[in-house]
């Protein structure tokens, strides 16, 4: 029974990250320091292989970084700062910030945002994220040709106008 197949569509959080970002190098490397907004206290948890995963990155290629809990009201950023964020709450409070700062964001700020939606996409943010679509089309194939198989998920990079 143990070496039976099972059906799943998996992500690979630690990886997923990684390769997102490494498509993504050139652009973030025009930043001074990045900042993953990692909320430690979610009530849903994130896997800690988010933060495998970017850490592993920012050593490679040698870049300045640091991990927060949340975006802070009073957090000072600065001109060159690149922000990942996890959560939308996070995301709507930084781009707030940004504005209230008078930076250009894609400019002055970075901004990625884990997980794309069809706000992000309208006004331009760009995402690393699995692509829903693929991973549904490929759950339900699984199930209706009762195949035992297990597919990664494709996690992307996608550029807009935030980075």
């Amino acid at each position: 029974m143990g070496n039976e197949k099972t059906k799943a569509v998996y992500q690979d959080f630690e990886n997923d990250i990684y390769s997102a970002l490494k498509e993504g190098v050139d652009k973030i490397k025009k930043y001074d320091k990045i900042f993953l907004i990692y909320p430690e206290k979610a009530v849903y948890p994130y896997p800690k292989r988010i933060l495998h995963g970017f850490r592993k990155f920012c050593v490679e290629y040698k870049l300045n970084f640091e991990i927060l809990n949340e975006v802070y009201e009073d957090m000072i950023s600065k001109k060159g700062d690149l922000f990942i964020v996890i959560e939308e709450n996070d995301l709507v409070n930084l781009i707030k910030q940004i504005r209230e700062d008078e930076f250009v964001l894609g400019e002055d700020i970075g901004l990625i945002s884990y997980n794309d939606t069809p706000l992000k996409e309208l006004f331009g943010i760009t995402v690393i994220s699995t692509d829903f679509k693929v991973m549904g089309e490929s759950a339900a194939k699984l199930i209706l040709n009762n195949v035992q198989d297990q597919i990664k998920a494709p996690f992307n990079f996608v550029d807009r106008d935030s980075l």
